[in-house]
């Protein structure tokens, strides 16, 4: 049997993770109260004290994957940020044949900067133009912070060399 690793950073992991969420509850794979619990914890920077490890299936196995591949025990925010930042479109055109529910163009994560900071949202520009995003996870983002977003969230402030290696990626696909 596959062995799922345990998730050391569940902040970042559900950063990440929770913006596919809804997905997962329109096809009655979660409880949309269990997901609101999930996106106020990390919110509130709240503990977050039950295994999340079983609630995003897909991103948990592909992260043990690669965590093992790259010769790690446990899914750290190394192997958090490879999947997601770098990894993520590959899984996500592979489990669009299986769920042609996805979108494909609003599951990946793209880089951005931030143009300007609204209360609630945050104005991005990302190579898909300008657009507002809920900036429920990030707290303190100036003007031209680099961020990654997913789906309709900044998900967190990247450094450059992420961005970087993000935009190099999609060119050489």
């Amino acid at each position: 049997m596959f062995e799922i690793l345990p998730i050391r950073n569940k902040e970042l992991f559900l950063r990440y993770a929770i913006p596919c969420g809804e997905v997962l509850v329109n096809r009655g794979e979660l409880r949309e109260e269990l997901l609101k619990k999930l996106n106020d914890s990390v919110k509130n920077r709240q503990e977050i004290d039950f295994p999340v490890e079983g609630i995003f299936k897909v991103a948990t196995r592909m992260c043990s994957i690669l965590a093992k591949r790259m010769g790690k025990k446990e899914i750290d925010d190394e192997v958090i940020r490879r999947y997601f930042l770098l990894e993520h479109e590959k899984a996500i055109i592979w489990r669009k044949q299986i769920r042609p529910d996805l979108d494909v163009r609003e599951c990946l994560v793209y880089p951005g900067r931030v143009l300007r900071i609204d209360p609630d949202k945050v104005l991005v520009r990302t190579k898909l133009g300008e657009k507002f995003f809920r900036n429920d996870f990030v707290g303190n983002l100036k003007n031209g912070d680099r961020v990654s977003v997913h789906y309709d969230y900044v998900s967190e402030r990247i450094k450059q060399n992420h961005v970087n290696r993000m935009l190099r990626r999609r060119k050489n696909e």
